[in-house]
This record gives structure tokens, C-alpha cells and sequence, in this order.
């Protein structure tokens, strides 16, 4: 049914004028952050009375910038098209859910920016919930204040399916998130941004248990716009399994990390499975930072990893503890290999944890059958894709050769070694599975 409707509500009227972006303004007001181009002008003052949205919205609806609108939880089952200039505020903890049919546009400009706030300034609204059908395309607009605890904290938040390819139902462009309560954004499921989407600014956002601007699947990699993402309580992006879909917790296709000027904080990550190939590309300069005891997993030989960095700006794979050590996570392993793996310039430090496995190659650390590196591989690569490269303070091996086949893919060439306890790389057994009777180690000075 369709629950929008018209009131006379004087003292909402004077309240929600009484907020940015009803008054015009002579320039940006102090907390805007520069790079999203959000500036309150040309927007005058609204005249007609205050509209209130609650419950079930069956029919398409346009929100004048005329009036000022207050929400009170909504289900939007058609599409909403907010005007430019239009002042939204939602009531504490109330969500604006777009279900399965559902849309909601906001068409903002530079000059007459939309704005989403809360009708409490001390009491933060809940979320923007997107919905498996449901989508959201935000221009040029403004979302303070939200994210609200009861309502999984994020202030924008993708619900959106397991299907490989994942849906794209977020779409935004010069969009401003501000003082969230969680996260700015959450994307679950295989979910990702809409094609084109630029310009996404997210600050002084984040909670205790979830600090960084943005938490995605790993399906959402390759879809992150550019933009800023710092002042937050942890300038990271936080990648992982526990935001993904239960079923498809990996990569599931080609995807390339930006350089977007912060971290990834990352639980671990699988690129492909036994079904479904996946190549991940690194740009140069981006830092990935792993949890205690969690790795790079390439599945197969059907999977890839490239990650070319430079001599100045390298990619960096190291821990995302605060005080870093020798362990913290167990290294980039490749179960088979491709002839399009390209590690270049590249930094791997505080690897060589726990891997699970023993029995590869011929060098063992002390006391036990344990292989541990900054680098495994476990298939016999066609050359050495490791290049200019350094791996520092492993706790194992440095490159673990630990396939059955030849030696003459070496890994020592332009590669340097510092404060591994290992073998700076690994001797490997022969075709039919036997070692030297003394397999060499090479060892850090």
C-alpha cells in the first residue's frame, strides 16, 4: 500500500529547516571534506509542509526539494526519486529498506546537493538496507549521522545475494558519508558497486568492533570507486569471509585492488575454486595487511596473481597487527600456477606462520616436518615470476619450493632476504619424489 502522506507539522517544519541544506549558503559548510565537492548553495529555504514516510511504499514517488521529508522506517517496493536540494531526516534507528523492485535515487548536483540526517542530532538513524532486486543510486548528496547499532551499524548497507557474477546495486557519485556510527558502507553477499561509481568520501565513520570506512566481500574488490577514505577510527578497507556470502567466500572472478591511498585490512583471502578461475590484480603502491594466521590462497593452476609494483611504489603484503612480528600470518600460497603470476616489486614481511602442511621439498625447520613460508608453491612454475622483490622477517622459509620435478627455477636472481629463520628458498625434490642426501639451505647473513 502506499504509506507516504502529506501533514502540517509546523514544529518538524522549523526543525528540519533549522538544518543544512534548507537555507542557501554563501560556501561549504566546515566539516564538508573537499574532495567530495559537496557544498550547500542554491538550495532555498523549503515552503510547503513537512512530509512524513513510514511503512510500505507501493508506487512511485517523487520527494520535492519544496518540502522538507521526515522518515520513520520505510520499505520502499517501487522507486523514490529525491530532487535536488530535498532535505531528508530519518528518525533514530529507522531504516530506509529498497526491496526487490525497489529504488531509490537521489539527484543531487554540485550546487543543490541532497542531504540525508537524522531528525535527532543526538539520536543516529539506522541504514540505507539494499535488498537481493533492490537498488540505490546516490548523486551528489550528503548521508551524516547514521548507522545506528540496532541496525548492524553501517549507514549504507548491500544485502544482495550469493550469485557469481555478484549483483551491482549501489551506484554513487560525489557521495558523502559522515560520522557513522559503523562502518560508512557494508557489502555482503558478492555484491559490489555500480559500473562508473567515483568519488566516495567517508570519514570520522567506523565503531569499536568494526572500525574501517568500508567492509565488502571479496567479490567487491574489483568494483571500489575512488575516492577518500581517511579520519576514520581505522583508515583501512576491510575485506573477509565474515561479510561475504556463506557459500561464496572467495573471488570468484577477475578483480584488481586500487591504490586508493589506504590499507586493506583482510581475514584472508582464496582467489578461485575448484569450479571457478579468478585472476586478482594488484595495483602498485597498494598495501594488503592480514589477520593473525590467515594467508593468500591462489586455488589452482586455473587462478592467477599479479600484483606489479614498482621500485618506489612496491605492493606490500605484510601483518595487520599493530605491532607487527616475525609469524603474525601464514604467507601467499599458490596450490597451482599459471603462466600469468607476476609478483614484481613486491614486499612480504612478518609471514611464514603456521601452514598446515608439512612433507614439500626437502628442508624442514628444526624439530618437525613444518614448511612454513613467506611464499609457498606447490606445483612446479614454467619460470621465476618472482622479481625485485624482498621478503623480511619470516618465521619459516622464505619461498618454499615444494614441488617434486626440477630445481632450475630459481628464485634468488633480483629477490633480496632479510631476518628469515628458514631457508631463504627451499630446496625441491627430484621427479620421482627424492632428496640430496644434504639439500642446500641457502640462510640470511
Amino acid at each position: 500500500m502506499r504509506a507516504s502522506f502529506r501533514r502540517r507539522a509546523l514544529s518538524l517544519l522549523l526543525t528540519a529547516c533549522a538544518l543544512p541544506g534548507c537555507a542557501s549558503e554563501s560556501g561549504a559548510p566546515p566539516d564538508d571534506t573537499p574532495d567530495s565537492g559537496v557544498v550547500d548553495t542554491g538550495c532555498p529555504a523549503p515552503t510547503g509542509a513537512a512530509v512524513t514516510h513510514q511503512g510500505t511504499l507501493s508506487a512511485p514517488e517523487t520527494w520535492s526539494a519544496a518540502s522538507p521529508h521526515v522518515v520513520s522506517s520505510l520499505d520502499v517496493n517501487a522507486t523514490v526519486t529525491v530532487e535536488p536540494c530535498a532535505v531528508v531526516s530519518v528518525s533514530a534507528a529507522a531504516n530506509i529498506q529498497v526491496n526487490s523492485g525497489g529504488a531509490f535515487i537521489t539527484q543531487g548536483t554540485q550546487a543543490k546537493p541532497v542531504r540525508l540526517q537524522p531528525v535527532d542530532s543526538g539520536r543516529p538513524w539506522g541504514q540505507v538496507l539494499i535488498n537481493n532486486g533492490g537498488s540505490v543510486r546516490l548523486t551528489w548528496t550528503t548521508l551524516s549521522r547514521g548507522g545506528n547499532p540496532s541496525s548492524a551499524e553501517a549507514t549504507v548497507r548491500v544485502r544482495a545475494g550469493a550469485d557469481l557474477p555478484g549483483r551491482r546495486p549501489l551506484f554513487v557519485d560525489h557521495v558523502t558519508i559522515e560520522d557513522s556510527s559503523g562502518p560508512g558502507i557494508v557489502i555482503n553477499g558478492t555484491a559490489g558497486f555500480a559500473e562508473g561509481s567515483t568519488a566516495l568520501t567517508i570519514t570520522r565513520s567506523g565503531s569499536e568492533s568494526r572500525p574501517q570506512p568500508l567492509a565488502i566481500n571479496p567479490n567487491a574488490l574489483g568494483t571500489l570507486p575512488s575516492g577518500t577514505y581517511t579520519g576514520n577510527r581505522e583508515d583501512a578497507i576491510f575485506v573477509g569471509p565474515s561479510i561475504a556470502s556463506a557459500t561464496i567466500s572467495y573471488l570468484g572472478g577477475n578483480a584488481t585492488v586500487r591504490n586508493l591511498g589506504v590499507p586493506y585490512h583482510l581475514e584472508g583471502l582464496t582467489v578461485g575454486n575448484h569450479d571457478t578461475a579468478a585472476t586478482l590484480t594488484i595495483e602498485a603502491g597498494a598495501e594488503l595487511r592480514f589477520d593473525p594466521g590467515s594467508r593468500l590462497l591462489v586455488y589452482d593452476g586455473k587462478s592467477a596473481l599479479i600484483a606489479a609494483g614498482t621500485p618506489t611504489a612496491p605492493v606490500v603484503f605484510t601483518s595487520a597487527k599493530a605491532t607487527p612480528a616475525a609469524g603474525d600470518w601464514a604467507g601467499i600460497r599458490f596450490e597451482g600456477t599459471n603462466p600469468a603470476d607476476r609478483l614484481e616489486f613486491i614486499r612480504v614481511r612478518y609471514a611464514g606462520g603456521p601452514c598446515l602442511c608439512s612433507g614439500y621439498g626437502c628442508n624442514y625447520l628444526p624439530g618437525s616436518f613444518d614448511v612454513s613460508s613467506a611464499i609457498l608453491l606447490f606445483a612446479e612454475p614454467g619460470r621465476s615470476f618472482v622479481a625485485g622483490s624482498s621478503i623480511e622477517d619470516s618465521a619459516g622459509h622464505g619461498i618454499l619450493r615444494g614441488w617434486n620435478g626440477s630445481a632450475a627455477v630459481d628464485f634468488f636472481g633480483s629477490n633480496t632476504f632479510a631476518r628469515v629463520a628458514g631457508c631463504m628458498q627451499t630446496t625441491p625434490r627430484d621427479a620421482d619424489g627424492r632428496c640430496p642426501v644434504d639439500p642446500p639451505c641457502p640462510r640470511t647473513p
